[in-house]
């Protein structure tokens, strides 16, 4: 993996750059959700038959899959979102393209406003929490970051097992830095609640969000009327990248060919 330091301690983001020889000043930054790690969510995305090939950085944020885990690290979204600004500038590119699963969604809108550089395409995966998801992350809200990290991790990561059905996500969960996900949680909820499909409405640039196929005609309502082209992705559930990844990988193309 490619290594991107962050600060003068030396604490390290890690991604894959992938594709690098194609479109090099025009990538992908892959944000993954909470709990998540792009390094294991997107390489069967990236490298299905249906995928544009465009040069894709796969970033694991601080806290999460390879990247360090500081114990005094900030890990809310904004602080996540000034990371990868740096880590994007520091590439030389002319412009990009972001990708944000769930909550990595509010990351990468985030990111969309702070960019020191000009951004093409901006591509939402199942943005946002769902009822599950609130659910799950207030949970862990409720909880002080002492008390998740002493004990309430280790709860809930044996709660998963025994729910059954959350194997994709295990795997990166178990290996993230339980301050992270506290700290992530919390924002989380906070920028669920927040007015973000305004900003999202109000962003220049071609925008993109790719649904289960079982979504609401109200939920593609809501992302079009925000000025988002909707693709449809079938046989999945809010996992998309590990129920489909050809399907995703064949959205993920779409939206980037949108203007060309």
């Amino acid at each position: 993996m490619d290594e991107f330091v962050i600060d003068e301690r030396g604490n390290v983001l890690r991604y894959f750059d992938l594709h690098s020889g194609r479109e090099a000043f025009e990538p992908l930054v892959y944000i993954h959700g909470l709990g998540c790690a792009s390094s294991s969510d997107y390489p069967p995305v990236v490298s299905a038959h249906s995928y544009a090939k465009r040069r894709s950085l796969l970033a694991d944020l601080m806290g999460s899959g390879f990247s360090d885990k500081p114990r005094d690290g900030h890990y809310h979204s904004q602080a996540q979102a000034a990371v990868l600004s740096d880590f994007v500038e520091s590439h030389g590119c002319s412009r990009v393209n972001l990708f944000g699963h769930s909550a990595g969604a509010f990351v990468a809108l985030k990111l969309a406003q702070m960019l020191p550089i000009q951004m093409r395409t901006l591509i939402l995966c199942e943005p946002g929490l769902t009822e599950y998801g609130i659910a799950m992350l207030s949970e862990i809200a409720s909880q002080t970051e002492e008390q998740f990290v002493d004990g309430g991790f280790a709860h809930l990561l044996a709660q998963l097992k025994t729910q059954g059905g959350n194997d994709a996500w295990l795997g990166p969960f178990s290996v993230a830095s339980p301050y992270a996900i506290h700290q992530w949680a919390q924002s989380a909820i906070e920028d669920n609640s927040s007015h973000w499909l305004d900003d999202l409405a109000r962003l220049n640039a071609i925008k993109g969000v790719v649904l289960s196929g079982a979504a609401t005609r109200d939920e593609i309502a809501k992302f079009e009327q925000a000025g988002c082209t909707v693709e449809l992705v079938a046989n999945t559930e809010h996992m998309i990248a590990y129920d489909n990844p050809d399907g995703l990988a064949r959205a993920i193309s779409n939206l980037l060919n949108l203007g060309e």
